[in-house]
């Protein structure tokens, strides 16, 4: 029999109590002493079949995921196991870099293997079901949750999306996957953690969709609702969003579950007046869990008895779980798993090493990088000594065992002559006296970003930046190395020898960075989100609609245009942009044939020149501009890039299929398809690139 067939059949012995309670998703966190869920009402829910899923800390709690998963398989009528669900945003017990991070590496294939590595711990421990990959664009660098994000591109945001499904729903130790948080949630007004975020269906369709759209293609199992509004409706009230878009246009047959407490929420929005409201409105929509709410476990009962709503509908959304639980084998074997020699395993650390060396980001570099083992090198900063490096949303039992940067260097052969763990100008003045180079770091702590960590202020602390001012002053040669989830403002540092965003990378942080600079590996991330000069750009990403007055930079003095009379206009560092110790030339763009019929393709080509001594990769990037679209379109946007490994002084020709797939957009009537006319393709080393060439789309 298939999952389907055997979840029809045990879905007709349910009571309409237990078909609900299929449905509630209940917190399994708080523990007594022995270790066991310290709520006696809890286990008695799971007793009479009123609770499906168990969400719990993205931690090893498998004796209390078994303890009650056994009490479930024994004392409930039905037998029906536990889901067991957790947030593994970037790692379970082996820690990778934040997202955001991760994004900048343009690596789909390592951060695939990320995921799987994370989906074999989170097996080890009966975890089952993941809220992640969150995949919300985001172009305000305000918003605390931008360090869980991909960035601000919708293309690369549903390149990792894709790779982070694979990697979760691997055959060795599948997990669910859950894409997150649909949607529109990344574009809450001021950067406010559960503002407002509205925007047109269009829009919607064409940038802040895509990744899910993707996702859904690669299989996800899941998807989570956001906080916001779409629409001037809550997204877990939303219909339209819920299932004419997402399960009716895109072909989404998985589980939707709701963000914590979004069902109740819309009781403070004016759009439920109660939970009994709110149950109705969240099943009509399409919620198939709830997280979080009780709105279901309370009221949900009532409004069917009721006839409020059909019990059709209910059905529909316990057979989806229901055939999840099947589809895992949970019904077969719950306690099935990988040995716990997984979890922390030499394997999994090699694959968080690798993938660190690949997402911070050169900024700035005169020559000073990379340094000679043989210089002496003293360490500013708050980061210097301190374990904080793992970054947010995680709670790994291997804390001790991260490396600070400091024993990161020196494990790696540096002359280390001084620390100075705070920016004090005289202490930092007398460390750094014998020193040949400063690694001056800078940054916010994981406790500054990520959820409810909303900032209006962007900028480095005073006292780091008047040390740093001082150190300069005295002829040092500074290294900036800047510890964060976000892009922050880094005017101050542009004057450093070198200035390197290396955000929170996990583990394997301290060697990475130590490599990096020592140039035993070379630099190759390239930024997923731009970084502005000020917060007054904000928001602020290269994507930007074409303009009736465009911004023009050669001209940038003339009032009547898009840009700033009292500041900057262009941001500090675009999206795509990163330096190597290699010197990559690019060639002119060779197009195969000027004119594509429409169901064909276009090859697009260059020649790309390793102008160096050093071998390193480039991060080769397709752009597309749309010339004459029925709405308006972005001046450009990525749709294609290519990691390409390259010896010194060599060239090699690099080529990009253009199908009409990658034309096509959301039209205003809700249909997607290419435009005919004329196309511009740019291929270059960021999305500043101006290298172009002109086809046709007939």
């Amino acid at each position: 029999m298939t999952s389907l067939d055997r979840a029809k059949d045990l879905l007709k012995q349910m009571t309409l109590t237990e078909k609900v309670g299929q449905l509630v998703l209940r917190a399994g966190c708080n523990l007594d002493e022995q270790g066991v869920p310290d709520s006696v009402d809890l286990m008695k829910q799971i007793e009479e079949g009123k609770v499906g899923t168990i969400i719990q800390l993205p931690t090893d709690m498998s004796e209390t995921a078994d303890y009650m998963q056994h009490y479930a398989l024994e004392h409930s009528r039905l037998k029906i196991p536990l889901l067991i669900n957790s947030d593994m945003i970037h790692g379970l017990e082996t820690i990778f870099p934040v997202p955001i991070a991760s994004a900048c590496s343009f690596d789909t294939s390592l951060v695939e293997k990320s995921a799987k590595a994370s989906a074999e711990e989170a097996n080890a421990c009966g975890i089952r079901y993941t809220n992640a990959p969150m995949i919300d664009i985001s172009r305000d660098p305000r918003w605390g949750r931008i360090v869980e994000s991909p960035g601000e591109d919708s293309y690369l945001a549903g390149e990792m999306a894709k790779a982070f499904v694979r990697g979760f729903q691997n055959e060795d130790a599948y997990v669910m996957s859950t894409l997150k948080h649909y949607a529109g949630y990344g574009a809450c007004e001021g950067g406010r953690d559960y503002d407002v975020c509205e925007m047109c269906e269009n829009t919607m369709l064409n940038t802040y969709l895509y990744p899910f759209e993707q996702g859904v293609k690669a299989g996800a199992d899941s998807v989570m609702t956001g906080f916001n509004i779409i629409e001037n409706i809550p997204v877990s009230g939303n219909k339209k969003y819920l299932r004419d878009i997402l399960r009716d246009k895109f072909g989404f047959n998985g589980l939707v579950i709701s963000d914590a407490g979004s069902c109740f929420e819309m009781i403070s929005y004016g759009y439920a007046k109660d939970l009994y409201d709110c149950a109705v409105k969240s099943l009509v929509a399409g919620v198939d869990i709830d997280l979080g709410s009780d709105v279901y476990q309370f009221e949900l009962e009532n409004a069917i008895r009721d006839g409020k709503v059909s019990e059709e509908l209910l059905d529909e959304a316990v057979l989806r779980v229901l055939v999840k639980k099947f589809d895992l084998g949970l019904f077969d074997d719950p306690f099935k798993r990988l040995p716990k020699e997984t979890i922390f395993s030499d394997e999994h650390l090699k694959v968080a090493e690798e993938l660190a060396l690949e997402c911070p980001v050169l900024l700035e570099n005169n020559g000073i990088l990379p340094i000679a083992k043989t210089k002496k090198i003293a360490f500013v900063g708050e980061f210097s000594l301190s374990k904080d490096l793992l970054g947010c949303w995680q709670y790994s039992q291997h804390v001790d065992d991260v490396k600070t940067i400091v024993s990161g260097f020196v494990d790696d052969g540096f002359d280390v002559v001084g620390v100075c763990e705070d920016y004090d100008i005289n202490n930092a003045k007398k460390i750094c006296e014998k020193a040949d180079v400063v690694i001056f770091n800078i940054g916010e702590s994981s406790e500054s970003n990520g959820e409810a960590r909303s900032h209006h202020d962007l900028h480095v602390r005073n006292d780091a930046i008047n040390c740093f001012n001082a150190l300069k002053a005295a002829g040092k040669n500074v290294v900036t190395l800047v510890v964060s989830g976000r892009p922050m403002i880094l005017n101050e540092f542009v004057s450093s020898d070198a200035l390197v965003m290396g955000w929170n990378l996990g583990h394997k942080m301290a060697d990475a960075i130590a490599k990096l600079f020592s140039g035993e590996a070379n630099f190759s991330g390239k930024l997923s989100a731009t970084i502005p000069a000020c917060e007054g750009q904000i928001p602020v990403y290269y994507a930007k609609k074409k303009l009736g007055r465009p911004y023009v930079k050669s001209n940038a003095t003339w009032r009547f245009q898009a840009r700033y009379d009292d500041g900057l206009t262009d941001p500090a560092y675009v999206f795509g942009y990163g330096l190597s110790y290699s010197k990559f030339i690019y060639g002119e763009i060779t197009l195969d044939k000027e004119t594509m019929e429409k169901g064909g393709q276009i090859v697009a080509s260059i020649n790309i020149t390793n102008d160096s001594d050093c071998d390193g990769v480039e991060v080769v990037q397709l752009y597309i501009n749309d010339k004459v679209s029925e709405v308006v379109r972005p001046e450009k946007e990525l749709k294609g890039f290519k990691r390409i490994f390259m010896k010194a002084h060599e060239t090699k020709k690099v080529d990009f299929v253009i199908t009409e797939e990658k034309l096509q957009y959301y039209h205003f009537d809700g249909k997607c398809f290419a435009d005919s006319g004329e196309f511009e393709v740019f291929i270059g080393s960021d999305s500043n690139v101006e290298n172009k060439k002109l086809f046709i789309l007939r």
